[in-house]
């Protein structure tokens, strides 16, 4: 695979999983996502409680994909699990059936009610089943999130995902990158783009996207960060200007 391709993710919902949300009818899958786009590495994470325990018949459906990410915790709409470590057990346990699962993640993590019941003690322990296993620890992290003091949850991961919410923050993303690569200085970090706005549920400027997409895989290029993650193959199928736009960086980038 080309190498710039490599390096770039899906955030993955299962296929449909948007579509109430953003009013569209959409049907891509992650698979689909990677052969039609040319990013085979994907994030696999429950919305809605639409992805549950056991992984086994998931994890082989998904091993046509180079590298997947599973959720500890999915998104701020999924309910919490029961287990103390989340859904690690369950990631492991799908090992042998998805041999492309390189890690687990946990998704609209820094809001009261996870970083209540995940302290950093029980984070260290998720961290550790997965790295026995040869996994990685990640996280989500938004730009406004960064307000808060976050030094004693860094430790606890291997990997930090950012993500700018709101469009119109994208003119200052020099200024929160200035701030996110120095809170994860010691850590893998990929940078987020979305292809909608998800924050009002509404159409993403085409401009303001390629921006911001063109600046992350120029820092891509030159090994600045360790993947761009794109948002989602769940309306990769939509007439949206910005999987247009999408299409054509990943072309032009592809061929530096």
């Amino acid at each position: 695979m080309n190498i710039f391709k490599n390096k770039l993710w899906n955030w993955g919902h299962l296929e449909g999983s948007h579509n109430e949300l953003v009013g569209l009818d959409c049907n891509m899958t992650p698979e689909e996502f990677g052969r039609e786009y040319g990013i085979n590495n994907s994030f696999i994470v429950s919305y809605g409680g639409n992805i549950q325990p056991p992984y086994k018949d998931m994890a082989e459906r998904f091993s046509s994909l180079d590298n997947v990410i599973w959720s500890v915790l999915g998104d701020s709409s999924t309910p919490l699990p029961n287990d103390r470590l989340g859904n690690t057990k369950d990631i492991i346990e799908a090992l042998p059936y998805g041999k492309n699962i390189i890690g687990g993640v946990v998704d609209d993590f820094f809001s009261p009610k996870r970083l209540e019941r995940f302290t950093p003690e029980v984070l260290m322990d998720i961290k550790k089943a997965l790295n026995d296993k040869g996994l990685e620890f990640w996280c989500v992290l938004y730009a406004h999130e960064m307000e808060k003091d976050l030094s004693v949850y860094m430790p606890c991961f291997d990997g930090v995902t950012f993500w700018i919410w709101k469009p119109e923050e994208i003119n200052d993303m020099q200024m929160y990158l200035d701030k996110f690569f120095a809170l994860a200085k010691d850590k893998k970090t990929m940078l987020g783009v979305y292809t909608y706005d998800f924050s009002v549920n509404a159409v993403m400027d085409e401009k303001l996207f390629e921006k911001q997409t063109r600046y992350y895989f120029d820092l891509l290029r030159k090994d600045e960060t360790d993947g761009v993650i794109v948002c989602s193959s769940t309306i990769g199928d939509a007439d949206l200007a910005t999987n247009k736009v999408l299409k054509k960086l990943i072309e032009e980038y592809s061929e530096m």
